[in-house]
């Protein structure tokens, strides 16, 4: 019925003589965090550049916003002056900038935009402005809503007004939820495959006292996904085609995922990262996975899974998790837990739970190392003694676990029912040992490790094609140098086998990719990198011991540069033997 429409609350528009509208620090960004867009990264003066660590979370709520509300505090007049029996939505279109041209081009003939704005079932537009890239609407752009309990996101969409279908410039949502209410708010929202446009509009919600209650009874959960570190390449690799991620966002049974960026494997999300989320009272972990968006299936880049009780309450929390199958990459995102008193004190109770079984753990490490002390002590007391008498059955089973008389402690104790039973464990889990006479020298197998460097696969030089070799070391053991012969080409076939001098299970391997600057140097040995010379350095790699050691590797490693991927790839092969 029009009686129960609530008055249009009084605004200042532009170019009228009064209290103006002020741009004021969004909540969505720390404190002293002026002008920073969302989904980048928070600076909070931690080393390392993550914060989690030393130096703590990236920073706190707006105090003119708690609860890390969105949008931006504002005056626009006094506050309306009604009582509705309806929840109430004022909004006002400003403006936008930067919007993509959807039109020739010519002449001056660009885009034609116009705002739809939309809450529940109900839909408003705002005039077209012809050719414009940078509106301003001072007429007709003033809506209200009436709100129910189910409403909660406020949709804004900027279109291109043409004569047959209007295309659309970028999109945006506002969660009503996690407005400030009965005051004005300025947002400035960056728009949805809108390529770095932006929609300025201002809001004013005034929910009932019921609605309010039952906002305030919610434990809402704000997640923002920054950006992906390392992530591994499903795609052809040549010409610059790698993986093209996206990032899904999981809580309960309600998924989000950000926008797709094409061929990079360390994107970082400027728009559509921003995500609200209820959470139910069985909710208790966070979902991310990243994928890799193909034509027919796409494929994952890794997953992981962040427990709600990891992040403070009330508080931005920034987390850098390793993904899960993701061959060491990370996933970079900021958390604002809002819960209710309730949720709050669960969430402390599972908090101290888990701290309670970790310092279990840690007691029954240390009672371990308590016996396996006073063993040893025991032992070694007498050793003398011990050595020379003839050893029993169960010694002898000590000494063929652990490989010769010499070496019949080990440097842990097994605790389990029987003696017996903790030498067929021990056989399983290949003990440490000490040796106790220094006279005899413990016995060791001794092995030797060759490297096949097989090719590269996508090279880039900033001087055409380069003329590559590949250069592979052991770290600090510069004897183990091996180095390849110069190739033409972006995609060189060295297939070079060498020996490496000096390696002892568990050295790593590292490789680095040159491009040598003399034309007759192709077809021969590259000579070893030294001062003077001005190789330039393509990519490098690095395999981890563990990688190769004992059962050998064959397989691709990422040529990274400057902490950044290349695009390129390295075929390398890798094995371990005992000496003759």
């Amino acid at each position: 019925p029009q009686s129960l429409q609530p008055q249009q609350p009084p605004l200042l528009l532009p170019g009228v003589q009064g209290h103006q509208p002020q741009q004021m620090q969004s909540p969505w960004q720390g404190p002293g965090q002026q002008g920073l867009s969302p989904g980048v990264p928070m600076n909070v003066g931690n080393p390392g550049g993550y914060p989690g660590g030393p130096g703590g979370p990236p920073g706190v709520a707006s105090t003119a916003s708690p609860g890390g509300y969105r949008g931006s505090p504002m005056s626009s007049g006094p506050e309306p002056d009604f009582q509705a029996p309806v929840s109430v939505l004022h909004v006002r279109v400003n403006g936008a900038t930067n919007l993509k041209n959807k039109d020739t081009g010519l002449f001056g003939d660009v885009s034609d935009p116009y705002v739809k704005v939309k809450l529940g079932g109900i839909e408003r537009k705002t005039p077209t402005i012809d050719n414009n890239l940078h509106p301003e609407w001072t007429q007709d752009n003033y809506f209200q809503f009436c709100v129910d309990i189910q409403d909660t996101k406020l949709e804004l969409e900027v279109m291109n007004s043409n004569y047959r279908k209007d295309d659309s410039l970028g999109s945006a949502e506002l969660d009503l939820r996690t407005m400030l209410t009965n005051e004005w708010c300025r947002y400035k929202e960056r728009l949805r495959e809108g390529e770095g446009a932006e929609l300025d509009v201002d809001v004013f919600f005034k929910p009932t006292p019921h609605h309010a209650m039952v906002l305030e009874r919610l434990t809402m959960l704000y997640v923002r996904v920054v950006e992906a570190r390392d992530l591994k390449n499903l795609d052809t690799g040549m010409f610059g085609d790698v993986s093209d991620p996206y990032a899904k966002v999981k809580l309960g049974s309600v998924e989000f995922r950000t926008p797709t960026i094409d061929n990079d494997l360390n994107p970082a999300w400027q728009d559509g990262n921003q995500f609200t989320f209820v959470v139910d009272d069985n909710d208790t972990s966070l979902e991310v996975e990243v994928m890799n968006a193909n034509m027919m299936k796409d494929d994952s880049l890794g997953r992981a899974t962040i427990e709600l009780v990891r992040m403070k309450p009330a508080e931005w929390t920034r987390i850098e998790e390793k993904l899960v199958d993701g061959e060491g990459a990370t996933i970079l995102i900021d958390a604002f837990l809002r819960p209710t008193p309730l949720r709050s004190r669960r969430d402390e109770v599972l908090r101290s739970r888990k701290k309670e079984a970790e310092l279990a753990q840690k007691a029954k490490s240390l009672a371990q190392q308590v016996q396996e002390a006073e063993f040893s002590k025991d032992w070694l007391e007498d050793a003398g003694g011990k050595a020379k008498l003839p050893m029993s059955l169960e010694e002898r089973e000590w000494e063929q676990v652990c490989g010769g008389r010499n070496l019949i402690i080990p440097t842990w104790i097994m605790v389990a029912r029987t003696q017996m039973a903790a030498i067929r464990l021990a056989k399983q889990q290949r003990p440490h040992c000490v040796a106790l006479f220094p006279e005899e020298a413990p016995l060791s197998k001794k092995v030797k490790a060759r490297v096949r460097i097989v090719g590269a696969d996508g090279l880039r030089s900033f001087h055409g094609v380069p003329n590559a070799y590949c250069l592979c070391e052991i770290p600090l053991k510069p004897q183990s140098q091996v180095t390849t012969s110069c190739v033409f080409g972006d995609c060189p076939q060295w297939r070079h086998s060498a020996k490496l001098r000096g390696y002892a299970p568990g050295d790593a391997l590292t490789f680095k990719v040159y491009s040598a600057p003399d034309e007759h140097t192709a077809g021969k040995s590259a000579p070893r990198p030294k001062a003077g010379r001005r190789d330039e350095l393509l990519g490098e790699a690095s395999l981890a011991g563990e990688r190769f050691y004992p059962d050998g590797f064959d397989g691709l490693l990422k040529l990274m540069l400057t902490g950044r991927s290349t695009g390129a790839s390295l075929h390398v092969m890798a094995s371990v033997a005992e000496a003759d």
